[in-house]
């Protein structure tokens, strides 16, 4: 059984995560709007989940493509996402690379 990780261990986790939300993902383009700094908070703990039980970056990028159709609602005119899937994989292996340093 792993060690649950301490309270500054989960904000250290959460602030990696939020990061690359923000600066590499970031669908709706609030990078840089400080009253925007926890937009994307309520999707860190599904994503630390995936990563934690050992997902793929496949999934992780499936993932972050849900969030922007389902919740966002982040489509164009035939109801695919706005984002390209190269830049979702692209956050998706960053993501992945926080967590094996």
């Amino acid at each position: 059984m792993t060690p649950k990780p301490d309270r500054f261990r989960i904000r250290d986790i959460q602030d990696r995560i939020r990061r690359v939300l923000m600066r590499e993902w970031d669908p709706i383009g609030v990078d840089g709007v400080a009253e925007a700094a926890d937009e994307y908070d309520s999707y860190i703990g599904g994503i630390y989940g995936l990563i934690s039980r050992g997902a793929s970056a496949v999934e992780i990028s499936a993932h972050l493509r849900k969030l922007e159709i389902d919740e966002m609602g982040m489509v164009d005119a035939q109801g695919l996402p706005f984002l390209a899937n190269e830049r979702r994989d692209a956050v998706a292996s960053s993501l992945l690379k926080l967590f094996s340093e």
